[in-house]
């Protein structure tokens, strides 16, 4: 792989278990890495990696069931990355409380220690509802850590997918192997073109820790998972992706892929808001504003409808209509619960079975 950044990490687990969508592959948990982080002895037994790791608690009731949810139903949801245990994360989660999502997506790099136990601490108003994205600090800090969060939320694969009111989320792994023929590759591609016949959706929605665009700031963007899979979220009209790794917050305007130069996305769209998602592009948002140190933002890419550095989450609300359907997305800094971005994508589904 050729992350841009230069940060590779070691490839992880590979999808979901009880609770956490599907497994259309019905993959086991074989191929889950049995080393320990990425710059410590691969061949070291389990056991006496422990030895150097802190205690680790295994946290009830995290993992969320869709079994038996109203698939017709308007609600919104909370997205945010690189959260840790500041005061600063206590005050996110606090925020993200007040508008009582029904989902919430954290975007990776959970906690920064060698435990996640202050994590789930604060996240604990929140638990039942939480959908993770793994980022690098979850996968490379020993596999202690990894298996407290494959415990806690149900999981044997690090990529997943499920349907929540009329919204397929795609929950992506970038630091565990996706290239061409990989097997996290031919479960995107599988559970793109089974959801592209699937009437009961409307929306889709990716999670990504490693982002696909980025302004300049400390981590660029890689490279090899935007050529990869940019192209084929348009094949499959996936309508906005949510994205981690550099600590501020980014929005794109509606853009599509250039082959010529992956790094120039053609804009589509150049209007703040109001974007039709049947003729405009996809939306990607970096939301690294969890409650860890800024990233400085050393300017702004061409494509980028809006930036910033200020502490909060990326609020998404989805209404269901016919013919038409509209999903929000608001960011609101922890700051008084400013509004600090907001956009609006509209879909037409006439031809679809809406309430």
């Amino acid at each position: 792989m050729n992350h841009e950044d230069g940060v590779f990490a070691k490839p992880g687990k590979d999808n979901p278990g009880k609770g956490h969508g599907k497994n259309k592959n019905s993959d086991s948990g074989g191929d889950r890495p049995k080393d320990g982080p990425k710059d410590g002895p691969k061949d070291e037994p389990k056991a006496e990696q422990n030895k150097i790791q802190v205690e680790t608690d295994i946290y009830k009731g995290f993992a969320f069931d869709t079994d038996g949810n109203n698939v017709s139903k308007s609600f919104n949801l909370a997205a945010v990355g690189d959260v840790g245990c500041s005061s600063n994360a206590e005050k996110t989660v606090d925020n993200i409380q007040k508008n009582e999502p029904e989902l919430v997506l954290p975007l990776g790099d959970l906690s920064y220690q060698k435990s996640a136990n202050c994590w789930f601490d604060i996240m604990a108003p929140l638990k039942n509802k939480i959908f993770i994205t793994l980022g690098y600090h979850d996968v490379n800090d020993g596999q202690a850590k990894i298996d407290q969060y494959y415990k806690s939320f149900q999981l044997d694969k690090p990529y997943y997918s499920f349907d929540y009111g009329k919204v397929h989320f795609i929950v992506m792994a970038s630091e565990s192997k996706f290239e061409k023929g990989s097997e996290q590759y031919n479960f995107v591609v599988q559970d793109l073109e089974e959801t592209s016949k699937n009437k009961d959706v409307n929306w889709v929605i990716v999670t990504s820790y490693g982002p696909f665009y980025t302004s300049p700031s400390k981590h660029t963007a890689e490279k090899d998972l935007r050529d990869i899979y940019h192209p084929l979220f348009e094949k499959y009209n996936v309508d906005l992706v949510l994205q981690a790794h550099n600590h501020n917050y980014q929005r794109t305007f509606p853009i599509s892929y250039y082959a010529g130069d992956s790094s120039k996305p053609t804009v589509t769209n150049q209007f703040t808001t109001d974007y039709n998602s049947q003729t405009d592009g996809i939306v990607f948002a970096i939301i690294g504003t969890g409650g860890e140190g800024f990233y400085p933002l050393d300017g702004q890419a061409s494509y980028t409808a809006t930036q910033f550095d200020r502490f909060g989450f990326l609020n998404i609300d989805i209404s269901n209509g016919n013919p038409h359907t509209n999903l929000t997305g608001t960011f609101y800094d922890n700051k008084g619960e400013e509004v600090r971005d907001q956009f609006t994508i509209e879909k037409e589904i006439k031809n679809k079975n809406a309430d």
